[in-house]
């Protein structure tokens, strides 16, 4: 039985592989081989020759002596042919389990501390990762697909609380442990917490020259939090707790802050991103 050598064979075998994308590695409109058929039909095959392939190319890579690459061209010959005359995927994956195994013993006198080859188990975790996340964005909106539509929905609501066009478009940024990052604007924040469970009330305050809102819900004292405003950016500059403000001077401060204020926001986003199926 003659092997037919596709484009993925041939990045394979071949140094020419340096110039081809991980992920391109298999045209799976072409393939003729029942084995390479079963590859392009399951999504784990599919990933674990991605991955051989991205060590294969690592195991061809400068800094593997020409010898040991000689000896691994010719285990990637015998292993392609091994690999080719298996009847199911059980025996596809035992074989990509092999080699990657193998390739990882050759390589690892001569790459240690490289950490940019997979091997077999770390694909495996990768590929259960990647499966369950494809599982959840079938029944879960996107953060982003959530905010979209809860600003659409509460709209109106937000605008009538008193803030001007200028500060509901201003984005929140917020302190990840000594670097800021871009959050939402007020509006779309707003929009969020308009979807508090037992939210009885919303409301703009000031505080010392500094903007804010106030939130109450049923069985709980009024919480909320104060900001600063710059250029088009508001940062957050204290917490209400009951009749207080506790404002934030410290790093520390400032952290929990952004820690307090993502738990109210990422309730809602977290109590809202079902599908409707």
């Amino acid at each position: 039985m003659v092997n037919i050598i596709n484009k993925k064979s041939l990045f394979i075998l071949s140094m020419m592989a340096c110039s081809t994308s991980y992920a391109a590695s298999f045209e799976c409109n072409t393939v003729a081989s029942g084995v390479e058929k079963m590859i392009c039909s399951d999504h784990k095959l599919s990933r674990l020759d991605d991955y051989l392939s991205q060590n294969y190319k690592i195991a061809m890579g400068p800094d593997m002596p020409e010898e040991a690459k000689s000896k691994i061209r010719k285990s990637q010959i015998d292993w392609l042919n091994k690999r080719n005359a298996c009847i199911d995927a059980q025996c596809i994956e035992r074989m990509y389990s092999k080699q990657m195994d193998y390739l990882w013993n050759e390589c690892f006198d001569h790459l240690s501390g490289k950490i940019e080859y997979i091997k077999f188990s770390e694909a495996i975790d990768n590929i259960k990762r990647d499966l369950a996340s494809q599982e959840y964005n079938k029944t879960h909106k996107t953060p982003e697909e959530v905010i979209r539509e809860l600003s659409t929905k509460n709209t109106n609501k937000v605008q009538q609380l008193g803030f001007n066009n200028k500060q509901l478009d201003s984005v929140l940024f917020l302190d990840g442990f000594g670097s800021y990052f871009e959050y939402h604007t007020l509006r779309e924040i707003l929009s969020l917490i308009y979807e508090l469970p037992d939210l009885t009330s919303l409301e703009m305050i000031n505080y010392k020259g500094y903007a804010g809102f106030k939130i109450k819900t049923t069985g709980r004292p009024s919480s909320g939090f104060i900001f600063r405003e710059e250029n088009g950016e508001i940062y957050l500059n204290g917490l209400v707790s009951g009749d207080k403000v506790i404002e934030a001077t410290t790093e520390n401060d400032m952290r929990e802050l952004a820690r307090i204020f993502l738990s109210y926001t990422g309730y809602v986003i977290d109590n809202n991103n079902s599908k409707d199926l």
